[in-house]
C-alpha cells in the first residue's frame, strides 16, 4: 500500500507522505525534551536496562542539539521496537507509553510509540487518552495530543486513485473509521473548546487542526463557542485559512491499494 495524506477541504487534493508536516512550520521548541526523554528512560529501564544509546562518529558529537536529537530518537526507536516485540509488557506498561505520547513533540517520529499502543489496547483506548488530554492537559501537551491524533486515526483503503478521489473506501476500513466515528465527534468538540479557551496563537494553529466551524456538527449547547471561535479565525484569516475553508469531518489517512485483494 501507498499510504497518502487526504487534507479535507473538499476540494479533492491528495498529498503523498506527511500530510501533517504540510503548509505549517514545525511548532516543536524543545520545551517537553526532558520530560519526554525521562519517560522513555522509565520505559527503557524496564524493557531493556543494559540497553545504551549508540555513541556517534566524531564528526557529530560536537554538535549538543544533534546529540541531544539522535539520543532521543535512538531511545523512542529502542523503546518502541521491544513495545512490538513484548505485547504482554506493552499492555501493561500501556499507562505510562501513553503518558509518554503526549511528551513527544515530533509530529513523524511519535509514530513509532503510537502504533505498539494500536495493536495492543486498540484505537479506542489511544484515542479516549488523547482527548483527555486536549480537555485537561498542558498548552504543550495538548499539541502533542493533537500530532498523535493524526497517526491514531483508522486509514480510509482505497483499491486505486479514482475512488480516492471519489471518496469511496473498502468496506472494511470504512467500518474500522466508523468504529470510532463517536470518538471523532468528542474530539472535535474538545479540540474546539480548548481552541476557545486558549491565548496562544501557536497552540490555536494546531487545535484549529482537529475541528470544523459547521454548527451542524455540534449540539446545541456547543454553538456558542462554534460562534466565538469562528470570531477568532476570522479575525485572522491568514492563519486559520484551512479552518474557515474545511467543509468535512474525519480521517485524514488514506492508503491506496493496487492488488486485487
Amino acid at each position: 500500500m501507498i499510504l497518502v495524506d487526504v487534507d479535507g477541504d473538499g476540494d479533492g487534493d491528495v498529498s503523498v507522505g506527511r500530510g501533517m508536516m504540510l503548509g505549517m512550520k514545525a511548532w516543536a521548541d524543545g520545551d517537553l525534551a526532558e520530560p519526554f526523554e525521562r519517560r522513555l528512560d522509565a520505559l527503557l529501564a524496564r524493557l531493556c536496562p543494559d540497553w545504551a544509546p549508540p555513541a556517534l562518529p566524531d564528526e557529530y558529537a560536537a554538535n549538543p542539539r544533534f546529540v541531544a536529537y539522535n539520543r532521543l530518537n535512538a531511545k523512542r526507536m529502542q523503546a518502541a521496537g521491544r513495545l512490538r516485540e513484548q505485547p504482554d509488557y506493552a499492555l501493561s506498561a500501556a499507562d505510562q507509553v501513553l503518558d509518554a505520547i503526549v511528551h513527544d513533540e515530533d509530529v513523524s517520529f511519535n509514530r513509532q510509540l503510537i502504533e505498539p499502543m494500536l495493536a495492543t489496547v486498540g484505537r479506542r483506548a489511544v484515542q479516549q487518552h488523547l482527548i483527555t488530554v486536549v480537555e485537561t492537559g498542558s498548552p504543550l501537551q495538548q499539541v502533542c495530543a493533537v500530532r498523535a491524533w493524526y497517526w491514531s486515526q483508522a486509514v480510509m483503503v482505497y483499491e486505486s486513485s479514482e475512488p480516492l478521489r471519489t471518496g469511496r473506501p473498502t468496506g472494511a476500513s470504512r467500518a474500522r473509521d466508523d468504529e470510532v466515528a463517536d470518538l471523532r465527534g468528542r474530539y472535535r468538540a474538545a479540540c474546539l473548546t480548548a481552541f476557545v479557551d486558549c491565548d496562544d496563537a501557536a497552540t490555536r494553529e494546531w487545535l484549529a487542526r482537529g475541528f470544523l466551524l459547521d454548527a451542524s456538527f455540534y449540539p446545541p449547547s456547543l454553538h456558542g463557542i462554534v460562534a466565538r471561535a469562528r470570531t477568532i479565525a476570522e479575525a485572522d484569516p491568514v492563519r486559520f485559512k484551512d479552518l474557515l475553508a474545511r467543509t468535512s469531518d474525519g480521517t485524514s489517512l488514506a492508503a491506496l491499494r493496487f492488488d486485487d485483494r
